[in-house]
């Protein structure tokens, strides 16, 4: 693998992925924080400067934590919405009403989904750590347009920064030949004979 090094660091490009890929697993498990498990990934894709293996498979990291903050989020807004005297219920065996069979339906699938998300991480990243650029079903797909969008987003942050710093010098440019301008006009000043008046004993002036 040409790439198998990776600017972060200088370590292995195995092991920043395999940092992108379960760091954001874990984080899917804690509450509140499982909404932001993409941005361990994406900050890695954005902070990465030289491998493409690492660049791809952080893409896809991303991509894959998105679609699970988007099920979290939707899951959770459902049960608010729909039953929120419910939303802590979970499987209560003992007060099986309807609206419990429905939340605690709901329960076992998010947390249905979440293993199943822990068990693609975890076959990608045995994968990914012999350097196998493994592509998941269906997110896989979405990568080269998910990389596109970001180098776009990159590349006019880029330019805009170009063009404040060309604006910047130009002030710059400006001041110094402002500053000149100015030297020379005392030098100037100075190169001038100034006429004194000089008042002789009898009163008389003389230039």
């Amino acid at each position: 693998m040409k790439d198998n090094k990776s600017s972060i660091g200088g370590i292995d490009a195995n092991i920043v992925v395999l940092i992108g890929y379960l760091g954001g697993l874990f984080l899917t498990w804690i509450i509140i924080i499982n909404y932001f498990a993409w941005l361990l990934p994406l900050f890695i894709y954005i902070i990465e400067k030289k491998s493409e293996y690492v660049k791809n498979q952080m893409a896809q990291a991303t991509i894959l934590y998105i679609f699970v903050s988007i099920i979290t989020l939707i899951f959770n807004l459902i049960w608010i919405v729909m039953f929120p005297t419910s939303y802590n219920v979970g499987l209560n065996l003992n007060n099986f009403s309807g609206s419990t069979l429905v939340v605690s339906t709901m329960n076992i699938l998010s947390v249905t989904i979440t293993v199943l998300i822990t068990l693609v991480v975890i076959v990608t990243s045995m994968k990914t750590w012999y350097y196998e650029n493994y592509k998941m079903p269906v997110i896989g797909f979405f990568v080269p347009s998910f990389r596109n969008l970001l180098d776009k987003i990159n590349l006019n942050k880029k330019n805009n920064n170009d063009n404040e710093k060309i604006h910047l010098e130009e002030i710059q440019d400006s001041e110094k030949e402002k500053n000149i301008d100015i030297e020379e006009d005392k030098e100037l000043t100075k190169e001038i004979p100034i006429k004194k008046k000089v008042t002789n004993k009898k009163g008389k002036k003389k230039i």
